[in-house]
């Protein structure tokens, strides 16, 4: 395939913004520290076994036993190596592996190359936008960025005629994740997976006997049973009713009006978030665009008529993967349960530009989009500029009292001490200076989930004395003022 001078400049691009992305992952990785939950699990590994430590979660905290598990496996592996930075850069590397096992087979009119670079872009830009961007420097909850990149491997391998020895293994191991990883995400696949057999048994005249003999069908149904099975234990599991036995935290709508208006909450409160990064998300639309000016292609309906229901495929993906927040929450909810949805949602906006894009004979999207990505580029640029010295002088705040602690500890300290606040580690975000420029205020973006002790001892406080072996208690100055940050439940 003939490259043009256009396509040779979005490769570059491309190549640069990527490389741009992977030095600002790399640099807030090496200073990040670990969150209270990950230090929770860290010294309960080492008074445990894994299989120890699911139970007691399971009866107390969670069902999801297969995400324990796993918590429990890198606590091990973070306290055997003594560092933990690596972890984040594992995580993002094994989420564009899985991009690429889903996407390495699409034919479009463009390079091999050029497809692995977008799918990198895409990713990148998928971990910027997130409404949450501190879970992925979380131990606990990096796996959200991989939930949907996994979903879609898994109906891709569900769907597809034959499997090698490979696939299937990866096939058991998406289905036991999923299965068993979190509670919220399950569901959803199992819609997704209704929906495929649904299509089989429309292409078949509804017709039973003959679904049933499509290879593709069988496989989706065993799964299916398999995955409600592991989901099933989740849902029993004794520590989710304890956990949502505190009113304090969890809070359920009442009454069709109560509901009407938590899906409501919910519905805006995200689109609220996301129309700060329309601007990003053009970048990706032009791509798409331009990808899709390759294309000569008989559309089954209009292009209207395509997007609009990819609109509303999304509204309906929203509403459903809200409905857990809206139960428990009575609103919103917790922020890092939409990084799925945001994930969708991005790829919404490309489904759309790639649609509008077949059939039209022009490169004007290709130059918006490089255009955008030089943009984006200098972003990047004064990101990297800007955070590294807070996150360095955050992680060596960190470090610094920690050497502390452990050299009062080694010298026969008992008595509660003074700890100076962390600084905490801000960044600037397109909703605070967007508001700002408007005149409003509102709490500023951190890099990193702020964990911190307090005037009087806390749960921070407690598991990092669990972690350092401290035999006394440390405390801020009682004149420390509060402290203000988005709140990232």
């Amino acid at each position: 395939m003939k490259k043009t001078q256009l396509d040779k400049t979005i490769l570059v691009c491309l190549l640069v913004l990527n490389t741009l992305f992977l030095i600002y992952w790399s640099i807030l990785a090496y200073y990040s520290h670990l969150h209270y939950d990950d230090l929770h699990f860290l010294w309960k590994m080492r008074e445990m076994s894994v299989f120890e430590y699911v139970k007691e979660m399971y009866y107390t905290r969670s069902g999801r036993f297969v995400g324990y598990a796993i918590n429990g496996v890198v606590s091990n592996i973070t306290d055997l190596l003594g560092f933990h930075q690596f972890w984040a850069i594992l995580y993002y590397i094994l989420g564009l592996s899985i991009c690429w096992l889903v996407i390495k087979d699409f034919k479009l009119n463009i390079s091999r190359s050029t497809l692995f670079m977008e799918m990198c872009f895409v990713y990148n830009l998928y971990i910027l936008t997130n409404i949450d961007f501190p879970v992925f420097f979380w131990h606990c909850a990096m796996s959200y960025y991989l939930f949907l990149p996994m979903a879609c491997l898994l109906l891709k391998y569900l769907n597809m005629k034959k499997l090698n020895g490979w696939q299937w293994t990866a096939l058991l191991i998406m289905t036991v994740l999923i299965g068993g990883g979190n509670e919220a995400f399950s569901p959803i696949v199992l819609l997704l997976m209704f929906v495929c057999g649904m299509y089989w048994w429309r292409s078949k005249g509804w017709k039973v006997k003959e679904t049933w003999d499509v290879p593709q069908v069988r496989r989706i149904v065993w799964t299916a049973i398999f995955m409600l099975l592991l989901f099933s234990v989740v849902l029993i599991a004794p520590g989710n009713y304890e956990r949502m036995s505190d009113t304090t935290q969890f809070v359920h709508p009442e009454g069709i009006v109560g509901w009407i208006m938590a899906i409501s909450n919910a519905i805006i409160m995200f689109f609220y978030f996301m129309v700060f990064y329309i601007p990003y998300y053009s970048i990706a639309f032009s791509l798409a665009f331009y990808v899709g000016n390759k294309i000569n292609l008989e559309l089954p309906k209009s292009k209207m008529q395509l997007s609009v229901r990819i609109v509303f495929v999304f509204l309906v993906y929203l509403v459903v993967s809200a409905l857990p927040n809206v139960y428990l929450y009575g609103g919103f909810g917790i922020q890092r349960s939409y990084t799925h949805i945001v994930f969708v949602f991005l790829l919404s906006v490309m489904a759309i530009g790639f649609i509008l894009g077949i059939n039209k004979k022009t490169i004007i999207s290709g130059w918006c989009a490089v255009g955008g990505m030089a943009l984006l580029s200098v972003i990047m640029c004064v990101n990297i500029i800007k955070d590294t010295p807070t996150a360095r002088k955050y992680g060596k705040a960190v470090d610094e009292r920690i050497e502390y602690l452990c050299e009062l500890r080694d010298n026969g300290q008992k008595e509660a001490i003074e700890v100076q606040p962390l600084p905490i580690p801000y960044t600037e975000d397109p909703k605070h200076l967007i508001l700002h420029l408007l005149g409003k205020e509102t709490p500023r973006s951190v890099l990193y989930y702020y964990s911190e002790t307090g005037t009087e001892p806390n749960e921070y406080e407690y598991h990092m004395k669990r972690v350092l072996n401290l035999d006394f208690d440390f405390v801020l100055p009682n004149n420390t003022q509060d402290i203000e940050i988005e709140e990232r439940m």
